[in-house]
């Protein structure tokens, strides 16, 4: 969907501009997942969420290797228990079903949150050269045939405007 919406508005911009027709545009492609995969700093990232996702996997074994525990002395002992210490076992076999659950969404938004923050200055710098590049090298437009997206392109004029009056849009 994104790559036709490109499409769409590149051969509307070429058709309704002109002069961006007038102008010699230099067109320019590049994987972007491919060169981000090369970077050096995308491998130490991915060590460090590595590290972190055994961390938060261990620690959820012992999790759920106590609460397997508890359950199975819950359902030796059931027969056996007085009312008010079932009830408390219960209690905290669900309480600790809980923390479990509490503890596996904080864990996945950590992992979200850190994988952001290891992430976004690799993208930035990769960015920042595809631009220094494109800028030095005369392409008035780079897209990225990873994602179908366009990743850099010279000033131009917006025509949403004229493509909404054309279509009688609001």
């Amino acid at each position: 969907m994104k790559r036709i919406a490109a499409l769409l508005l590149i051969s509307a911009a070429l058709t309704v501009t002109p002069a961006f027709s007038q102008k010699n545009n230099k067109f320019g492609h590049i994987n972007s997942a491919e060169l981000l995969s090369l970077m050096p700093e995308r491998k130490v990232a991915a060590a460090k969420m590595d590290t972190m996702t055994k961390e938060i996997q261990k620690q959820m074994e012992d999790m759920m290797a106590e609460y397997r525990s508890k359950q199975d002395g819950l359902e030796k002992g059931r027969n056996t228990f007085s009312a008010l210490v079932l009830k408390d076992k219960e209690d905290e076999l669900a309480g600790l079903g809980q923390r479990i659950q509490n503890f596996q969404q904080q864990a996945q938004t950590t992992l979200e949150q850190k994988e952001q923050e290891f992430t976004e200055p690799i993208v930035t710098k990769a960015k920042k050269a595809i631009e220094q590049v494109a800028k030095e090298n005369g392409y008035t437009y780079v897209f990225d045939t990873s994602s179908g997206s366009l990743l850099f392109w010279e000033e131009s004029d917006n025509i949403i405007a004229l493509v909404k009056k054309k279509l009688a849009l609001q």
